[in-house]
């Protein structure tokens, strides 16, 4: 496969996964002001798809990111932007959603809509803001490549 295409490949693939991002940041202002079982309700019913579709192009577009930083060693600039774009889509996977969004997602699947803790909202907090955070890399890492194309 050449170099182009497998950027194609590699930005559709980050381009989808930002998407799911993206859209978790879009929700926010209306579920902050969700009450407990609302907000309990979404997370137990919307987002089935996004850990089986979501989890297969997050590991895609990490190892694609990977195998375009390997692609472009040695080609200075391009290799430090796939290389950075890499990092931000491992960061995102391996530090954000493994040790701050998943928790919660463990913690939520076992609530009812009529049984939230008290503390529900410091889990909602936490949540959120992780798929922000991560939106933010996701974002980065697709700039870094689009700029790894453009050189």
């Amino acid at each position: 496969m050449n170099t182009s295409t497998w950027i194609a490949a590699v930005l559709t693939l980050a381009a989808l996964l930002m998407g799911t991002t993206f859209a978790h940041v879009l929700e926010m202002p209306a579920k902050f002001k969700a009450d407990s079982q609302h907000w309990v309700s979404y997370q137990n019913t919307l987002y089935r798809a996004f850990a089986s579709v979501g989890g297969v192009l997050e590991i895609a577009a990490i190892l694609g990111a990977a195998g375009l930083a390997w692609m472009l060693r040695g080609s200075g600039l391009a290799f430090l932007l796939a290389f950075f774009a890499a990092l931000m889509l491992a960061i995102a996977f391996f530090g954000v959603w493994i040790f701050v969004t998943n928790p919660v997602n463990r913690r939520v699947a076992a609530w009812s809509e009529a049984d939230a803790p008290q503390d529900w909202q410091h889990w909602r907090t936490q949540w959120e803001f992780s798929h922000a955070a991560r939106f933010a890399m996701h974002l980065l890492a697709f700039v870094a490549m689009l700029f790894a194309l453009l050189i």
